[in-house]
């Protein structure tokens, strides 16, 4: 956050905000949280400003015990809280209760924007993709992110394993496998993803998603940036090198995910070939 302080004044230049897309798919940039200021504020709200381009919308997603209000600034919209949905524009306020699934539609031909004030602040913990119904033991919404990726990847006629990189909370990289793309045998998910991350310092906070087991070339990555922590979709159509990263105490968790399986079974049944020269296996 760019802030200035005049004595005990705060003050946010919006204009110097960094935009990143979050979970829901919007373009996000926060403009206001307590712990940016440790004891120089005393507040229980956040405020951030959000962008959805023309056309998109945001992906339902529920905060557990936060409210939200929605300050219209541009556009219009078409929202939806639980059942209900209602055309919104600027100059209009929406109240967003605590396990309200919700998700916003821009319906203009201008990008839609608006203030998202979350009390008590926003937290990662608190977020999730869907319903609290629809979560079950194994669902992970940064892994939904990476099967996202993948679905990506094979859209565009690649391999369909994808990959985010998230740090405190925040997905800081995502990428998908683009050898075939761009014809080169070094762009797997993972890979892509911390080259999109960009030099980042310390891995040490950061966890990786991928929805399949990374191969020895990105376990590689994992053990020569000491990331601590990998959540994977699945092992059963790639065993890979998790042997390789719990020995230099790397902490990887499989989700087992049936999405990622069947992606992964069904591409592998299509393109046998192309799948064997992925692993190595020609």
């Amino acid at each position: 956050m760019s802030a200035s302080n005049t004595e005990s004044m705060l003050i946010t230049d919006i204009s110097q905000i960094p935009y990143q897309e979050v979970m829901d798919r919007s373009l996000l940039g926060e403009l206001f949280h307590p712990k940016d200021f440790g004891d120089r504020v005393s507040s229980r709200y956040s405020i951030a400003h959000a962008r959805v381009a023309s056309g998109q919308e945001t992906l339902p997603h529920t905060l557990l015990r936060s409210s939200e209000v929605y300050y219209i600034l541009q556009g219009t919209g078409l929202m939806h809280i639980g059942t209900e949905e209602k055309q919104v524009s600027a100059g209009q306020l929406v109240y967003i209760p605590p396990g309200s699934v919700q998700f916003i539609k821009n319906t203009g031909d201008n990008e839609l924007i608006f203030l998202a004030i979350v009390d008590p602040a926003w937290t990662a913990e608190d977020e999730i993709l869907g319903s609290p119904e629809e979560t079950s033991d194994d669902h992970d919404s940064f892994m939904e992110e990476a099967i996202y990726e993948a679905e990506r990847g094979l859209s565009e006629g690649g391999i369909p394993i994808g990959a985010v990189l998230v740090k405190s909370g925040t997905i800081i990289g995502r990428g998908h496998n683009r050898r075939v793309q761009n014809g080169d045998p070094m762009i797997h998910a993972e890979i892509d993803c911390l080259r999109n991350a960009g030099k980042i310092g310390s891995y040490k906070d950061c966890t990786l998603y991928s929805t399949l087991m990374p191969s020895f070339l990105c376990a590689g990555a994992v053990v020569q940036f000491q990331i601590p922590t990998v959540i994977v979709g699945e092992s059963q159509t790639l065993e890979g090198a998790e042997v390789l990263m719990r020995s230099h105490g790397t902490r990887v968790t499989n989700l087992n995910n049936q999405r990622c399986i069947s992606m992964m079974k069904k591409f592998i049944l299509d393109n046998p070939d192309l799948w064997n020269e992925d692993i190595g296996a020609l």
